[in-house]
């Protein structure tokens, strides 16, 4: 741990920390139970507008539902009902034509009694006529309607009576329990848009209403889509419990806050739910202000924190960077304090410090240069033509042979050779002058080896010819390639080089199918180029990658793998954006 974290995590740290805990903790404890009284209460609010809208939505319905009945209630003492349904036989035409429209007027009255009502009508077997409301006020005896609505219903009970999907509020007479043919049917059919239309906007956003009957659970009427698990549960929610009640369901994980409203009037039982998501939305304004008091509780501890440390906090804090800067070397740093305290000091001794240091650092930089480009030169000498008795023997034997066409190329060949190594003692050439270098060794080998090795070489990259790089880094490579692997096959050997930019670098790759490489020998290559120990004997291929490490740093060097073909690849590694020192 360095000298600014023991600073800051010893002594100033667990204090700022320490004092914002208490600071804010009584407010946060203060803020909590705020948020959830408040919640609590909303809560209870939003639970007794449930209950409410039932309640008011149910006495409504009762309501409209109590002046229907009354009025088909009357149709049981309706001369003209009662004439034509058993004396019209003694009626004459006018007084049978008058009584069709007393009722037709009637009809009229009562389908404008309720917003609720579609049509009202009213069907007499006796004339086989059925008089409504409708455009069409007097019709054909509809005799499959009629059979229809005679099924009982209790006007006490649930008085709506579901057929082929439409809903009525039928009045039989004289009633089946009577045991004489009816004499006429007295039938409201409810418009189930307008049904639904109310129970919508008595519904909170996200929720859904239906209507239920007490003694069938028959759904009557709903807003919005109830989700098939609720729609199947209504018989439970109305076993649960008996009258008015609010309960929470939960279906599939899901919860529902559901309201329930019986009505003793008309028989029916008015269930009003709510997803229990919809109703946290309402409580996130309680839940902001917790956030607002938590913000300006940070703030204040904030302020007061910078307000008590200013005089020590910040020239602690700039000495430290200083001190951060002076680790990643920059020596050159003066700093400047107006105040004659005990930062005042600290300062002037700090500048005393960096002055020194930078005399001192300056001196030992120089040395460590010296020493590294005395190793380099000392690594570029080891790299020695060992491959020269062969070649000049190889020479003799062309000329006793007279082949003079090879003689002038091979002694071309050396002659360049020659004159690439032992030119002054520059540690850079440009890329194009080393790979034309490694192209004349490699000519050299060719004409010692043909046919028994081929080599292969790939272009330069356009716009790198004149990119200075460390003398003698790919001939070493070549040179190992054939000392160690090709030189021992008979015939077949293969040696190619390539050379890509990936990136930021450049890539050279050698490769050969000589000796096949076992992972364990391929393992110790690699090991031996990363070790740091002085070897006994340095080979061309540890001299290339030391001599990388050297000029490029950690980012350049060689990197060892198996080619495709089962022998060596090396790749030498150039970093572009590196500057040439």
């Amino acid at each position: 741990m360095n000298l600014e974290e023991k600073v800051t995590s010893i002594r100033l740290f667990p204090k700022l920390l320490l004092s914002f805990l208490l600071v804010l903790a009584p407010l946060y404890v203060i803020g909590v139970q705020i948020n959830m009284s408040g919640s609590k209460n909303v809560k209870q609010e939003i639970e007794d507008s449930l209950s409410s809208r039932a309640d008011l939505y149910m006495e409504m319905l009762d309501n409209d539902l109590e002046s229907i009945l009354f009025s088909l209630q009357d149709f049981v003492v309706n001369d003209d009902a009662l004439g034509l349904g058993m004396a019209v036989s003694v009626m004459s035409d006018m007084e049978k034509t008058q009584a069709i429209l007393r009722l037709k007027e009637r009809m009229d009255n009562l389908s404008r009694s309720s917003n609720f009502i579609k049509e009202a009508a009213i069907s007499i077997p006796l004339i086989d006529r059925t008089i409504s409301s409708n455009a069409d006020s007097i019709t054909d005896f509809d005799r499959e309607q009629f059979q229809g609505l005679l099924q009982k219903v209790s006007p006490r009970d649930m008085p709506f009576l579901q057929w082929q999907d439409r809903l009525f509020i039928p009045l039989v007479y004289p009633p089946g329990s009577m045991g004489i043919p009816p004499l006429f049917v007295v039938a409201v059919e409810i418009s189930k848009p307008e049904l639904n239309s109310t129970l919508a906007r008595f519904s909170n956003k996200g929720g859904g209403v239906m209507l239920v009957g007490l003694s069938d659970n028959q759904v009557i009427a709903s807003a919005f889509d109830i989700p098939d698990e609720l729609y199947a549960k209504r018989s439970e929610l109305m076993k649960e419990s008996k009258g008015n009640s609010l309960q929470t369901v939960t279906i599939e994980g899901d919860s529902y806050l559901v309201a329930r409203e019986d009505s003793d009037t008309s028989g029916m039982s008015l269930i009003m739910y709510v997803p229990a998501k919809n109703v946290n939305p309402a409580l996130q304004t309680h839940r902001y202000w917790l956030i607002v008091l938590s913000i300006a509780s940070a703030i204040i501890v904030i302020i007061f924190s910078i307000g008590i440390y200013r005089m020590i906090h910040r020239p602690l804090i700039r000495l430290l960077h200083s001190f951060r800067r002076i680790e990643k070397g920059e020596l050159n740093l003066t700093l400047q304090y107006p105040l004659k305290d005990e930062f005042g000091y600290l300062y002037g001794r700090f500048n005393a410090m960096a002055k020194q240091l930078n005399i001192l650092v300056h001196e030992v930089y120089e040395q460590k240069y010296r020493a590294q480009l005395s190793e380099l030169r000392h690594l570029q000498s080891q790299i020695n033509p060992h491959f020269l008795y062969n070649t000049y023997f190889i020479l003799y034997r062309m000329a006793q042979l007279e082949d003079n066409e090879n003689v002038i190329r091979l002694t071309k060949h050396l002659g360049e050779y020659f004159q690439f190594i032992t030119r002054d003692g520059a540690e850079e050439v440009s890329l194009e002058k080393e790979i034309h270098h490694a192209r004349t060794y490699t000519e050299i080998q060719t004409i010692r080896f043909s046919p028994r090795i081929e080599a292969n070489f790939g272009d330069l990259p356009e716009g790198l010819e004149n990119r200075l790089v460390p003398r003698l880094i790919l001939q070493p490579i070549i040179e190992n390639a054939y000392n160690h692997s090709l030189e021992k096959k008979s015939k077949g050997g293969w040696l190619n080089v390539e050379m890509d930019v990936y990136g930021e670098h450049l890539v050279i790759t050698v490769e050969d199918n000589g000796q096949q490489l076992t992972p364990d020998k391929l393992e110790e290559m690699r090991n031996r180029l990363q070790s740091y120990d002085e070897p006994a004997e340095s080979t061309g291929m540890l001299n290339v990658h030391r001599r990388l490490k050297i000029k490029y740093g950690e980012t350049g060097g060689l990197r060892l793998s198996t080619g495709e073909r089962g022998g060596l690849k090396v790749e030498i590694v150039i970093p572009l954006g590196e500057v040439n020192q």
